[in-house]
């Protein structure tokens, strides 16, 4: 009851309307409309407001009242804004509703702008060739992994490479830092990988009282083309490849066939072993495919090396299995994973080594303690299962020797006191 319309609606000059407009007497407030434009005009249609339209305004176009309403009865709107009136100072709330006015009224249609596809085309067809494209790329197969010859590339130069040594009686020193020794004579893995094999033959002399020294170092597997590269001490007679004597010159060259590598024969390069700087130097060294250098110093009847080289597939031997931890690269760990010896039919010397068994070695085998020499013999014959069909005696008693003493870099002092 305290409520009436101030103005029910109001039709702008342009052809828009604002309806809703009420004023509240006991709080004094307008409710409802917008703020006007200062050029709006508007129609007033309550007979009760007519003081708004009086009739003989000069503003007003045709009578007052209804007639006003009619006929469109316009006059100028007041500013553009809404404000508190009376004591009751009230509140507001603007809602705002739209119609078509006037004799033009048409109607209202919704439509939606156009929609440009073609980024979600471009998107649907490119995703998919980048992903493809990023499988290709992990995917391929990696040349310097494969086995195959022709696959067989440079090792990147971003890849670590190691190091690995053998000198004396013959002591090693592993890729991981390990310190196997091999005192048993005979043919065992120096490396044994799916791109790189190295075997090394161990043999005694009389300066170590039996016990075995690097003899004789062979190369070859997929990385070397199917070439095979062996090197003696001075006394064991030629250096080979593929059984070919090369280097009978010094100091000479020699470069392999299909870009499989070069050899050079000299008197420089860096010793392994500072007690033989006595001796003259004879040195091979080996520029391989996979990163694989090779220096051997040749000496009257052994032989001392430096191996470098990058990790390789499946690799283990003599110089270890290259997993970045010394503790698994002792001589007994190295054996019960590829065997004491090189397997029956994977020799890459022409014929094995004798194996010898001096008197020095047998009283070193009879030191060996009760349970290390138990399990000695219990090990050896199923670990040289694939080196001969039926091992004898003398080569069991050569792993023997490496079971029991492969741990002691030391054995020769004590050989020497045995022989006294």
């Amino acid at each position: 009851a305290s409520q009436r319309p101030l103005v029910s609606s109001m039709h702008y000059a342009t052809g828009w309307s604002v309806s809703g407009l009420w004023q509240d007497r006991s709080l004094g407030s307008y409710r409802g409309g917008i703020a006007l434009p200062q050029d709006a005009r508007f129609s007033v249609t309550d007979e009760e407001d007519q003081e708004l339209c009086a009739c003989g305004d000069p503003e007003c176009v045709e009578g007052c009242g209804a007639t006003c309403a009619g006929v469109g009865c316009a006059r100028p709107a007041g500013p553009s804004a809404i404000t508190f009136v009376g004591t009751g100072r009230g509140d507001f709330i603007s809602e705002t509703s739209y119609r078509f006015v006037g004799h033009g009224a048409g109607n209202v249609a919704r439509y939606a702008p156009m929609v440009i596809l073609w980024g979600r085309v471009a998107a649907c067809i490119l995703i998919p060739l980048v992903l493809l494209l990023v499988a290709f790329v992990l995917l391929r197969p990696d040349a310097t992994t494969t086995t195959t010859a022709a696959a067989i590339t440079q090792a990147s130069p971003h890849i670590p490479r190691g190091e690995c040594t053998y000198w004396g009686d013959p002591h090693g020193k592993t890729f991981d830092g390990g310190r196997p020794s091999y005192y048993g004579a005979g043919e065992s893995w120096i490396v044994k990988s799916q791109t790189v094999s190295i075997q090394g033959r161990f043999k005694g002399t009389e300066f170590t009282k039996g016990l075995a020294a690097t003899q004789k170092i062979a190369l070859g597997g997929v990385f070397l083309k199917g070439h095979i590269i062996a090197v003696g001490s001075l006394e064991t007679g030629d250096i080979t490849v593929d059984g070919i004597p090369v280097l009978q010159q010094f100091p000479s060259s020699y470069e392999l066939s299909d870009g499989a590598g070069s050899l050079t024969y000299n008197a420089e390069g860096r010793l392994v072993d500072w007690a033989t700087h006595v001796f003259e130097k004879r040195v091979v060294h080996m520029q391989l495919p996979l990163g694989v250098s090779l220096t051997v110093l040749r000496w009257e009847n052994y032989i001392d090396f430096r191996l470098v080289m990058p990790p390789q597939p499946g690799q283990d031997g003599a110089c270890g299995n290259f997993n970045g931890r010394s503790e698994d690269d002792t001589t007994a760990a190295i054996m019960s994973r590829i065997g004491a010896r090189v397997e029956h039919g994977m020799l890459l010397f022409h014929d094995r080594a004798d194996v010898d068994l001096t008197l020095t070695e047998e009283k070193l085998l009879a030191r060996c303690p009760p349970q290390k020499l138990a399990e000695a013999r219990a090990k050896c014959p199923k670990e040289l299962a694939s080196y001969e069909k039926v091992p004898n005696a003398k080569q069991a008693h050569s792993c023997m020797i490496d079971l029991c003493f492969g741990s002691n870099a030391h054995v020769l002092r004590l050989a020497k006191e045995l022989d006294v």
